[in-house]
């Protein structure tokens, strides 16, 4: 297979009237994700490098969707409009002009997002191997409400697709049933979409290309996928769970054979973009969500929410919740901390009980035990932070930075008027308010806080 010859055109036009949403379908997240981006990631891993949304002109213009088309998987992904809902083979028509210079294309739908990259390429496998001018995805089974029926002549070839509200009694009893995804030589998709004739009610039907097709003398051969699931399709709120059920399922049995632990999966919640490395824990009613990364070694949880963030090896978070931060080698946070974006927490420093850390450097080593504030702070290496400690960072106005200086040591208690710094190996008493900096060694106390004498150099 040659993967420039091909397209993929997501079908993303339905109103999607029984998800009760201001939000497109498509829209609507599947373990992280949009399920028009994960129809998307699946193409690109079957190989198909072009990708051709047909999307309604409320989808079309959705922010949400441009964010994704300029996003990082954007490259090679353009949209079509389908002007009128007009059946999805009109939909596909839409398709013509943006989708040329392609002999190939592989016909998907956007509210079937639990199809996997192994079953879309066993269709393109099949569908350029026997030299088909259309191969189907079918299912055989039990018949999910809705789905057309497949039927086969005598010599068990595919001649058409009946739709189930057109099907007679002996119709409704075969047990192979169209999956809605479809590979398609371009030349012959065209010219038999355009010879089509609209239902009763104005639609054109992609379902009418088969009958077609056999017809005019063109091959027709099927794909029967191996697991139902991957065929479910989505049109309501209970779907969308169901369907979160069974890729959450995949994702952990995925994280589970590559060698990382769960204590109980049925608590466990992981993102489709989160990576886990081995020997890494995860502990019950722990959720990594978006982007996140974790090395090995690591102990998550229990009751830990990591969003977007990065864990290296060893680091330790216990009950805690991160958004879009960094936890070092060997760290602990937690439990019951909260790093909010930009906390970075360097190697083997700890962040104990009811600490909130935002948008800030913790070096090497460092400590804030708990109940502690600290924002918008560079802090280095060594230094501890006594309990109670708050970085005064906002004026009213504007947010201040903090500097705390290697092996500094902050008292209980103390206030950190920003902008300030502590001086490398300075120290603040108990319940000091800090207002202006403090040189490298000094010691200070008080409100306002004031240099004091050693009592070892008297």
């Amino acid at each position: 297979m040659t993967s420039n010859l091909w397209v993929g055109v997501i079908l993303a036009a339905g109103i999607g009237s029984r998800m009760r949403s201001s939000t497109p379908k498509p829209l609507h997240t599947l373990c992280g994700r949009t399920l028009i981006e994960q129809t998307v990631r699946t193409l690109r891993e079957a190989g198909i490098e072009r990708v051709l949304i047909v999307a309604s002109p409320l989808l079309a213009s959705n922010p949400q969707l441009l964010e994704i088309v300029d996003g990082d998987i954007g490259e090679g992904v353009s949209v079509a409009i389908q002007t009128e809902p007009r059946g999805t083979g009109h939909a596909l028509l839409s398709a013509s002009d943006v989708a040329s210079q392609t002999t190939h294309m592989l016909v998907a739908n956007a509210d079937m997002p639990l199809i996997t990259a192994d079953t879309v390429r066993s269709m393109l496998t099949t569908h350029t191997d026997l030299n088909a001018s259309i191969t189907l995805l079918t299912g055989r089974g039990e018949v999910p409400a809705g789905f057309g029926r497949v039927v086969r002549d005598s010599d068990d070839h595919v001649i058409e697709i009946v739709e189930e509200a057109d099907a007679d009694e002996a119709t409704l009893t075969i047990d192979e049933f169209n999956a809605g995804y479809y590979c398609m030589d371009t030349d012959v998709a065209w010219s038999l979409l355009a010879s089509l004739e609209p239902s009763a009610m104005g639609e054109i039907y992609i379902t009418d290309v088969v009958s077609a097709a056999v017809k005019n003398g063109a091959p027709v051969e099927a794909v029967l996928v191996s697991d139902l699931s991957e065929v479910a399709g989505i049109n309501d709120r209970t779907e969308l769970a169901a369907a979160e059920a069974v890729m959450r399922a995949r994702i952990l049995r995925h994280w589970m054979i590559e060698g990382v632990t769960m204590i109980d999966p049925d608590t466990t919640y992981i993102d489709s973009g989160v990576t886990v490395g081995r020997d890494t824990t995860i502990k019950p009613g722990s959720h990594l969500l978006g982007e996140t990364q974790i090395g090995i070694h690591a102990v998550i949880g229990p009751g830990t929410i990591l969003k977007d963030t990065r864990v290296d090896d060893g680091a330790v978070i216990i009950s805690s919740h991160a958004e879009s931060a960094h936890i070092g080698e060997r760290a602990t946070v937690g439990p019951f901390s909260h790093l909010r974006p930009g906390s970075v927490i360097g190697p083997d420093s700890h962040i104990g009980n009811y600490a909130e850390v935002k948008d800030s450097v913790i070096g090497h080593g460092a400590k804030i035990g708990h109940f502690s504030y600290v924002g918008d702070t560079t802090v280095g290496a060594g230094a501890n932070i006594g309990a109670g400690t708050v970085t005064c960072n906002y004026d009213g106005d504007v947010k201040h930075r903090t500097f705390i200086g290697e092996n500094a040591f902050i008292g209980s208690g103390s206030m950190l008027v920003a902008p300030v710094s502590i001086g490398p190996g300075a120290s603040t008493g108990a319940g000091s308010v800090v207002t202006h900096d403090v040189p490298a060694g000094a010691r200070v106390a008080g409100v306002p806080a004031r240099s004091i004498s050693d009592p070892d150099s008297s």
